[in-house]
């Protein structure tokens, strides 16, 4: 059936509120059953809930919710700091690697680097004098102009005086004194200039020199303080890698003794002549071999007999002496037993302790899990014939779990089957005689009805299969200890589960119960069988000496929607319990196999690692030396190019004292001729003089601009040069010696981006169950404000007479259509608006003299026993009979689940053989009990209130299956 929205928590208040206006309860029961297979539908039941109800629901759901939130956080958040702190250590390791490499190239490529610093100072040395030449040349060319460019004014000056005047002899001597002035001014300024030229190239010379011989002797003394570090460095390395012991502890591995079972197994006349007798659809008594795809598997159904008899082959190595060496795998074959070589422990005449209890089911739940993987593995046609309509082809099983949550389905399951006297070849099913509310299915939807509730709420839209069945077998011993327990139980499970594989057209219901990837949990129940059962014809017990048990497997899953990812997802969760043989199988596993710890020495070799942080003192002692040497050089350089400023300097000084002389005899010349000549009373050439003046003046701003400009580009020319040839040289030392920043920076970004992702899966985390859990909260805050709604309604009638309080009845509405809920944003603001508290398992509020009636949680779910009966000839149990319901196909293989109300019965066998029901056994018809209504009409003279009637049809679960018997 679907899971529509009628089958979830709001509908379940809607339905209430319809029951309190009409005043009739129906509750409905669904039940599917198959051949040793009973998948339940979980009971849908519409009652009036009360307040108290649903707020403990809620408080307790929600509580639920937040713990396994906080829980994930909490791994989310460990997870990212293992991660983070892993992938530090590599990171710190894979640079720690690069650092050392990068020193060792260093330390080889000394001298290279050494050698191109020098030849890089001296490049820059030629440059920059080259440089500085140049500029001065474009200097002197400025003055020669300048000076140039003075002569022809002086000399238009002249030819205009000389013009004005030229019949005047005193004019010409004026003039002839003026240029004798201007002659003697240049004399002496060239005179002057030279000398200060041949101060500044003596005074250059000589700092050149003094530089050479100092930057010889540092690179000299350089030299030996890095022949020095490296020396010291080549000790301590030396020292570093030498060999050197340490005390260790060795792993020693132990490999204990565990028993291989065998196949090839030789049985007594008595015990072969029965063959083997499977209850397989298709046929009635022995299978032959040869119908088996894998004929070792037909040996297996011997060990349906008691184990001590059977084999009469016994093989050293199939023999167990002790519960450690018991099989965890499960692969196909019988042990066999010897008393004389029992180091088990003794089982009292009691019967089993709750201790062997729990080794016994620590072990059968690792030969269910052992079948299933082996199987899937290996037998791979077996496991697709029984899944191939669940959605599991070719998809791995999980492994069943066996938990506190299983340890109470199969302690109830063992209590009522003692209870209500249920041998070794009955299920626990109400046709072995015992009420509904005792049979195994109803102990199982009573456990899972709160999750079969949830997961249909969940996956609305999608159908929820639940695969719920039971196999049951008989373990007995001829000697009292746990050991022959287990090697029965072993034994008989082979059978079983290995002798039922015949083809895959031919499964027993055991092996097909087992088979099915919907089962996620086995509970495991011993019930120690009494010795009116033991006596019983067909009780299969050999010996009656020692207890015998009827050993039950309830297996409970669900399969969502034959969707193999979401049904894994489900089964993956942390709902069904904390598992209670982890202990036992852990005992058992280090006893197979487990590591001493044994204390040695060792020799070590240093790894690279070790060696460069045995010699980082030294390695730090060679950079520095480095350092420092080419520190020395650069300060010498320095120095050098201050004297060389501050000669060129002095001699720009010099030049313009010369200069600024020169330009003083000559202002005081033209002075002198200009009084002169006008002394003499000649034309006044004053303007025609500001005229050339002012075209030499503007000449000269125009020489000083220039001048400048190339003084920066010589000043940026130099620069330049350093920047090239320094670059050369890193160029060069990068050549030798290759830049490690790049790597440890992409390093250092790869482990951010580690770090950022784990903190965006953490922060969608956080919000995810935070949004699931406001989800939550605001269903059950809307349903308990309808219910508050409905209790203020319900108070509205009542009215206190003495000692009695009487209801006043309410008109009947004739239908209701919808409910409509308040919104409530949080816990906190439902927890202030009155008594508005989430919603569980509702009750019908009835009056003071009245009981509550519970009533099952609204849980859409459907099995697969539909599926099986489609196709008979596939997977079928070992009893074909079906007598509790007809599985409703279409052509196209579509199954319906169809309801029944009766149990299937359990098929008997005698000592002689097993019995066969025919393959054309139908199914019975059953009638449904008919639904029933009952009221009470309401008094108005004694104001009596209107009673609630309840309707109750309810399905009981049947089951078809086969039971395993010993025969003597």
């Amino acid at each position: 059936m679907r899971n529509s929205n009628t089958n979830n928590w709001r509908s379940t208040a809607l339905i209430a509120g319809a029951i309190l206006t009409a005043g009739v309860v129906t509750t409905t029961s669904t039940t599917d059953v198959h051949a040793d297979n009973s998948q339940n539908n979980a009971q849908v039941s519409n009652d009036q809930v009360t307040y108290s109800q649903v707020r403990a629901t809620a408080d307790q759901q929600l509580a639920q919710l937040q713990s396994a939130n906080d829980s994930k956080e909490a791994q989310q958040a460990t997870a990212n700091e293992q991660s983070n702190a892993a992938d530090l250590a590599q990171t710190n390791a894979q640079i720690d690697q690069l650092k050392a490499s990068h020193a060792a190239r260093e330390q080889e490529q000394a001298g290279a680097i050494a050698q191109a610093q020098a030849s890089t100072a001296a490049s820059i040395e030629a440059q920059t004098s080259a440089a500085n030449a140049e500029y001065q040349q474009q200097i002197n060319a400025q003055q020669q102009n300048e000076a140039i460019q003075r002569a022809a004014n002086d000399q238009q000056y002249a030819q205009a005086v000389s013009q004005a005047a030229e019949n005047q002899q005193a004019v010409a001597d004026i003039n002839a004194q003026y240029q004798q002035a201007l002659s003697d001014a240049a004399n002496t300024q060239t005179s002057r200039a030279q000398a200060a030229a041949n101060n500044y190239n003596s005074a250059v010379a000589k700092e050149n020199d003094t530089y050479q011989g100092k930057l010889s002797a540092q690179q000299a003394t350089n030299a030996e303080n890095v022949k020095n570090a490296e020396a010291s460095l080549a000790t301590a390395t030396a020292n570093a890698n030498k060999p050197y012991e340490v005390a260790t502890t060795n792993e020693v591995a132990v490999t204990g003794r565990v028993a291989k079972p065998q196949t090839d197994v030789k049985v007594p006349d008595y015990v072969a002549k029965y063959g083997i007798h499977l209850e397989v659809r298709g046929y009635n008594g022995a299978i032959p071999v040869s119908d088996y795809t894998y004929p070792e598997f037909a040996n297996t159904y011997y060990g349906e007999y008691p184990d001590s008899v059977v084999i009469t082959n016994k093989a050293a190595e199939s023999t167990p002496h002790d519960i450690s060496e018991m099989p965890l795998d499960f692969q196909p074959g019988l042990l066999s037993y010897d008393a004389k070589n029992d180091h088990s422990e003794k089982v009292s005449a009691d019967g089993l302790t709750a201790a062997q209890v729990q080794v016994l089911r620590a072990l059968a739940l690792s030969w269910e899990n052992g079948f299933r993987n082996n199987v899937f593995q290996n037998y791979r046609e077996f496991y697709n014939a029984v899944n191939k309509n669940d959605g599991f082809v070719n998809v791995a099983p999980v492994d069943l779990v066996s938990t506190d949550f299983t340890d109470d389905i199969a302690n109830q399951v063992v209590a009522n089957r003692t209870k209500y006297n249920v041998d070794n070849n009955s299920h626990t099913v109400k046709d072995s005689g015992m009420p509904t509310e005792a049979t195994y299915s109803s102990i199982i939807n009573n456990v899972t009805q709160n999750l079969q509730k949830n997961l249909t709420s969940e996956f609305n839209g999608k159908t929820v299969y639940t695969d719920v069945n039971e196999n049951l077998t008989t373990m007995q011993a001829g000697t009292p200890t746990l050991l022959n327990y287990a090697i029965n139980l072993y034994n008989s499970m082979q059978g079983m589960y290995y002798g039922e594989l015949v083809n895959p057209t031919h499964i027993g219901g055991h092996a097909v119960n087992l088979l099915r990837a919907g089962v996620r949990t086995v509970g495991i129940g011993f019930q120690k069988l009494t010795d009116e059962m033991t006596a019983k014809s067909g009780s299969g017990v050999s010996d009656r000496k020692n207890p015998s048990y009827a050993v039950t497997f309830d297996h409970v899953g669900f399969n969502i929607d034959h969707d193999a990812n979401l049904t894994k997802e489900v089964q993956n969760r942390n709902v069904w319990g904390t598992s209670t043989v982890d202990a036992q199988l852990n005992t058992i596993k280090t006893a197979q196999y487990h590591v001493n710890k044994v204390p040695g020495t060792k020799t070590v070799t240093p790894t690279a690692i070790d060696v460069q942080k045995a010699t980082a003192s030294e390695q730090q002692k060679l950079a520095d030396a480095k350092a420092q040497a080419q520190q020395s050089l650069d300060a010498l350089a320095s120095a050098h190019q201050a004297s060389l400023n501050k000669l060129e300097q002095q001699y720009n000084d010099a030049k313009a004292q010369v200069k600024a002389n020169y330009d003083a005899a000559v202002t005081k010349a033209t002075s002198v001729r200009d009084a002169a000549l006008k002394a003499t009373g000649a034309v006044d050439l004053q303007a025609y003089k500001a005229q050339l003046d002012s075209a030499y003046q503007n000449l000269v701003k125009a020489d000083q601009v220039a001048a400048q400009k190339l003084a920066a580009d010589r000043d940026a020319k130099i620069a330049n040069i350093k920047k090239t040839e320094n670059a050369k040289l890193n160029a060069k030392i990068n050549e030798l010696v290759p830049s490690i920043d790049p790597q440890i920076k992409q390093l250092q970004d790869q482990h951010q981006a580690v770090i950022a992702h784990g903190d965006a899966v953490l922060a969608e985390l956080k919000a995810e169950n935070k949004a699931a859990y406001n989800k939550l909260a605001e269903q059950f805050n809307v349903q308990l404000a309808a219910i508050q709604q409905r209790e203020d309604a319900k108070r509205a009638n009542e009215v206190r007479l003495a000692n009695n309080t009487v209801v006043l009845p309410t008109a009947v509405n004739a239908a209701v259509d919808t409910v409509a809920f308040p919104t409530v944003t949080n816990r906190l603001q439902a927890e202030t608006t009155g008594r508005v508290q989430p919603i569980s398992a509702p009750s019908i509020v009835k009056t003071a003299t009245q009981t509550p009636i519970t009533v099952a949680p609204v849980v859409a779910t459907v099995n697969h026993a539909a599926e099986n009966t489609a196709n008979s000839n596939e997977s079928s149990a070992p009893v074909v009979a079906q007598t509790a319901a007809v599985a409703a196909t279409t052509n196209n293989g579509t199954q319906t689940p169809v309801a029944s109300t009766a149990d299937n019965k359990a098929t008997k066998a005698d000592n002689s053989e097993k019995s066969v029901v025919k393959a054309d056994t139908v199914a019975k018809k059953q009638t449904p009990a008919k639904k029933s209504e009952s009221s009470q009409k309401v008094d108005q003279s004694s104001m009596s209130i209107v009673a609630l009637a309840t309707t109750a049809l309810l399905g009981t679960l049947g089951i078809t299956y086969s039971s395993k018997k010993r025969h003597n």
